[in-house]
């Protein structure tokens, strides 16, 4: 009993560090969202998850703060290079979140994860008009939360259909399923914003 706790315990604080970096990672210069560890996750373990999301979310915010911290050290034409470099991000891009933070403030956040827009985009634009870390970062918790949690909980619900639906399916086609899904996604929306360059 004691060596399934501990096994159980470790298990949880690997997922949930991987979720943490992952967050960071995601709000720096990584392009991969953290949804994709988390609805893994969710797969079998929904509450698992659901709480990595919040893990995600603490490392997303320290890499928001980052971001937002070095926009202010640099210049924008700095900031802008180097962004644009991460893949499916463009210039235009970057200039319309400079827009969308100059008319909404932190607002714009919100409609960020709808449109596919990098988090990393509106911390840079933050810290680049001298805005408020505490208040990016307060608008920051529903602008990523949201999302991470959504996508975890539809990723759970849907492979909970599958199996009701169809019992006999084995555990590794619904993980074949799930990673073709998240590589399918990746490879349209690379393509997609690639040609908006």
């Amino acid at each position: 009993m004691g060596r399934l706790r501990r096994r159980n315990t470790s298990g949880a604080v690997r997922d949930h560090s991987v979720a943490a970096v992952w967050g960071f990672a995601e709000a720096t210069f990584f392009f991969v969202v953290p949804d994709v560890w988390t609805s893994w996750l969710g797969l079998r373990r929904p509450r698992r998850g659901l709480s990595t999301a919040c893990s995600a979310l603490g490392g997303a915010l320290l890499g928001g703060a980052v971001t937002w911290r070095w926009a202010r050290s640099v210049s924008a034409e700095s900031s802008r290079a180097a962004l644009i470099r991460v893949p499916a991000i463009s210039a235009g891009m970057v200039e319309h979140v400079e827009q969308e933070v100059t008319a909404s403030g932190h607002r714009a956040l919100l409609r960020g994860p709808t449109r596919g827009v990098p988090y990393k985009l509106y911390a840079r634009a933050s810290g680049l008009q001298h805005k408020s870390l505490l208040n990016f970062l307060a608008w920051s918790v529903p602008g990523r939360l949201i999302r991470f949690m959504t996508v975890t909980l539809l990723t759970a619900g849907i492979a909970r259909l599958i199996r009701m639906a169809f019992p006999q399916v084995p555990e590794r086609d619904i993980s074949a399923v799930f990673w073709a899904g998240w590589g399918g996604f990746y490879a349209w929306f690379i393509t997609v914003m690639s040609r908006r360059r």
